[in-house]
């Protein structure tokens, strides 16, 4: 589906502006990844901006989000289906954390005491949350393919300027979080402190301050760090 035909449905459609739409629609459009996953789906606009770029080409998506996702309005199935999309994509839902997903997927993929990969693209875009993202990295890199790209949103992201609208987020309690917990961007210190160490990626791409690109590699050595606009190519 083109991106103009996906866009007249999921424009008005929270949490995702147009620009990184097409951007995200893009760079699904251009590096063709066969199998797709999401974590954090919300209403579900980014999957369906993902959707529409995996049916010009015959590609798969995964999307991960916890049950009260499903009561959202409108909800992704809803999307998909004035999309005509539902058979790009698989919708799974977890009580607590899409980890647990994660943990079923490895399970799934294991066999003889090692996990295949097997996806080619995995946007991060949920709780923005050290403890559960973080652990998300380390089992994402399991199922990510040599040359995969991993994606993270909410690089900026910090709790503390919700702390007076709301005393939970996306299952956080943010009167239980230490000052600099709610101070500090925990996406931010993910990217810096775990992917950009860890010697299986290189490709390290930041967008606007928002996004947060790194490619897994085996070439032994890093790539210097870039800042892009959103739209600037990657």
């Amino acid at each position: 589906m083109k991106f103009e035909e996906a866009n007249r449905h999921l424009k008005a459609i929270p949490h995702i502006g147009e620009e990184q739409a097409q951007e995200l629609y893009h760079f699904v459009l251009r590096e063709r990844p066969k199998f797709s996953l999401e974590l954090g789906h919300a209403h579900g606009a980014s999957s369906s901006y993902i959707a529409a770029a995996l049916d010009e080409f015959g590609g798969h998506l995964d999307t991960v989000d916890i049950l009260s996702a499903r009561d959202r309005e409108p909800n992704l199935e809803t999307l998909l289906s004035k999309l005509r999309l539902e058979h790009v994509v698989s919708i799974h839902r977890e009580i607590n954390s899409y980890t647990w997903f994660l943990k079923k997927k490895i399970a799934a993929q294991s066999m003889h005491g090692n996990c295949e990969p097997c996806y080619d693209f995995c946007f991060i875009d949920g709780a923005k949350n050290w403890t559960m993202d973080g652990l998300a990295f380390f089992l994402v890199d399991k199922l990510l393919r040599h040359n995969g790209w991993i994606l993270f949103d909410d690089y900026s992201f910090t709790y503390e300027k919700y702390l007076k609208r709301r005393e939970v987020l996306d299952g956080i309690s943010l009167r239980q979080l230490g000052p600099d917990e709610r101070a500090e961007a925990q996406i931010e210190q993910i990217f810096n402190l775990l992917v950009r160490q860890h010697p299986g990626y290189s490709n390290f791409i930041l967008q606007s301050s928002c996004w947060a690109w790194a490619q897994k590699t085996a070439e032994g050595h890093k790539h210097v760090i870039t800042d892009r606009a959103i739209g600037e190519e990657l």
